[in-house]
């Protein structure tokens, strides 16, 4: 797809792309007037207006909701070139801006008046899926078009890094990663099966690690408990043969018989059942006061007193993994209190029939001749119960041990799975069977040595833990020159070299066929920009490309500029409201 003209029923300069090489041209008219400004004229706007209308969502800091009052009555309308040679026109207006109108033509036309529409007004997803269906890639088909939109759309903030856009600098590797690897020609499915593999993983130790922290286990004391419980159960029947074998007076055996076989049984039961209750509450209310003590901040006081450089991606790791731990906390904290909650309650319950008990207990009791025999019948009972409650809280014990033992095997078949992929990835890697990523490498070495005279190379390495990490490394003589040795001019192209090679390498597919790159020629020699220009006119003619490029007219050399004439799409400048984008100041 290539971009054929973007236009609005409002105040915007209409643009006609040409199919090749366009540079959007900034003009200083008044060098001598220091309250102009050539920066703020609307070249890096456009790649905005270019974002919304191939549908992106809108952020708070987007122009259009910044300043919706100066543009609710504007509706937009881009012309693409699809790749069979067909147009789309795709409407969207800022007022309801979640809905999409699209219309296929066989020439290019201008659509403002248009009321015969192929589809009208359909939602936002409906409509992305519906552009999906029109662009009709052949390659990268499980992905949306617009997780790689931004790459042909860099702005000024897209060139800290080749591969990973700022909109992925917060995000997790898995929302970029295998698309990359995707892009690079190489199958995704194992690089998201490793990083699925990883938070599985993940989820189980800390899964593990709550039950034993919540109920104070160690796999390695299985054999310690189950000599306890032996005992436990040991004097469990001692006290039960003391219980059975009481005796009371013959003419009282109908009202003993009544306080051991129901009242005394009842209180056992609940007895057993408070000391539990008691157990899990004292329990549940240690595991809720305990805190995440890990600070970040204070970590980082301590490496400058050190004077230790801490990496940010460090600290980065750090802070996830308190946010972590502060997710999982929230979630615990919440199951507990609703726990300790409902534990109260039946807490209060149990006591409350405990002393119903109680008092039929005594009236029973007042009957009886001999108490000091049914005291030490009541010791018993009470003896019994608490070794019961000890017998009940170790066999819950020795269950959890047994649900860990199981977590543990499953955590040890996910490791062996996930080794099993990291050496797959591997092997990826270095086979032969990729023809795109060889081709990529190429075109960019080559784009890259025609400006600057100097070797580029684009490879893969996985880390410690098994994930692919993308790099460059620049060389000239046989010294390795690092882009940010060299300044911002050598990384903003080696960002420029990677998307034009890819471009290139995918020319012959259904796939972009265009790049819009912002402030390209900022801070480079003169004598780089002419390399750049007449590669960049070269590829155009060559592959069947678009190109767009911004920039302000002192940064183009004399002798090249007379040249771009026919190639510049769009004219601003300083002269007042009239030069910029939307002919008005926001």
């Amino acid at each position: 797809m290539k971009l054929s003209q973007i236009y609005s029923n409002k105040s915007f300069k209409n643009i006609v792309f040409n199919d090749g090489l366009n540079l959007v041209l900034a003009k200083v008219t008044k060098k001598l007037d220091l309250n102009k400004d050539s920066h703020n004229l609307g070249k890096t706007t456009l790649i905005y207006v270019i974002d919304f209308m191939l549908l992106k969502e809108l952020s708070e800091e987007n122009i259009f909701k910044k300043y919706q009052d100066k543009f609710i009555d504007h509706e937009f309308y881009l012309e693409i070139k699809l790749n069979d040679n067909n147009y789309l026109t795709v409407k969207r207006s800022i007022k309801n801006q979640t809905k999409v109108s699209f219309k296929q033509t066989d020439t290019s036309v201008n659509l403002v008046d248009e009321q015969d529409w192929d589809n009208l007004n359909m939602s936002l997803s409906s409509a992305e899926k519906a552009l999906n269906k029109y662009l009709n890639f052949d390659v990268l088909k499980e992905w949306s078009y617009r997780k790689s939109a931004t790459y042909f759309l860099r702005t000024q903030r897209d060139y800290h890094d080749v591969f990973q856009l700022s909109k992925f600098v917060r995000g997790k590797d898995v929302d970029w990663k295998p698309f990359m690897f995707n892009l690079l020609g190489f199958d995704k499915s194992l690089l998201i099966s490793k990083y699925e593999i990883d938070q599985k993983i993940n989820e189980q130790k800390v899964f593990i690690n709550n039950l034993k922290n919540k109920f104070s286990v160690d796999a390695n004391e299985v054999d310690k408990i189950k000599g306890s419980i032996e005992l436990k159960r040991s004097e469990q029947t001692e006290l039960q043969d003391q219980i059975d074998n009481f005796n009371f007076y013959q003419q009282e055996r109908s009202i003993s018989k009544e306080l051991v076989d129901e009242v005394e049984v009842q209180i056992s039961i609940l007895n057993t059942a408070e000391y539990n209750t008691e157990y899990d509450l004292d329990k549940a209310r240690q595991s809720l006061s305990q805190h995440i003590s890990f600070d970040v901040d204070q970590l980082k006081r301590i490496y400058q007193e050190v004077e230790i450089f801490l990496p940010d991606s460090l600290v980065k790791s750090y802070k996830e993994l308190e946010e972590f731990n502060k997710r999982i906390t929230e979630e615990r904290n919440k199951y507990l209190e609703e726990k300790i909650t409902s534990l109260n309650k039946s807490l209060l319950s149990i006591r409350s029939e405990l002393k119903i008990l109680d008092r039929k207990r005594e009236q029973l009791l007042s009957s009886l001749k001999d108490k000091d025999s049914f005291r030490k019948f009541k010791y018993y009972q009470i003896e019994l119960s608490k070794v019961e409650g000890e017998l009940s809280r170790l066999d819950e014990q020795l269950k959890n041990i047994d649900k860990i033992a199981v977590l543990n095997e499953t955590t040890h078949e996910l490791n062996e799975e996930l080794d099993s992929i990291i050496d797959r990835i591997r092997l990826l890697i270095t086979s032969d069977n990729n023809k795109i990523y060889p081709e990529i490498r190429r075109f960019f070495h080559n784009i890259f040595k025609y400006i600057f005279n100097a070797s580029a190379i684009i490879f893969m390495k996985q880390n410690q833990l098994g994930n692919i990490d993308f790099k460059v490394e620049v060389t000239k003589e046989n010294d390795i020159v690092t882009a940010e040795g060299k300044g911002n001019s050598y990384q903003k192209m080696l960002c420029i070299s990677f998307d034009i090679a890819v471009l290139v390498a995918y020319h012959k597919q259904s796939f972009y066929r265009f790049v819009y790159h912002d402030g390209a020629l900022e801070g480079l020699d003169n004598r780089k920009k002419i390399n750049y220009i007449n590669l960049l006119k070269d590829y155009c003619e060559k592959f069947d490309i678009q190109y767009i490029f911004t920039s302000i007219e002192h940064d183009i050399p004399q002798e090249m500029l007379s040249t771009l004439s026919d190639n510049i799409c769009l004219n601003l400048n300083d002269s007042g409201d009239d030069g910029k984008l939307f002919e008005f100041s926001f």
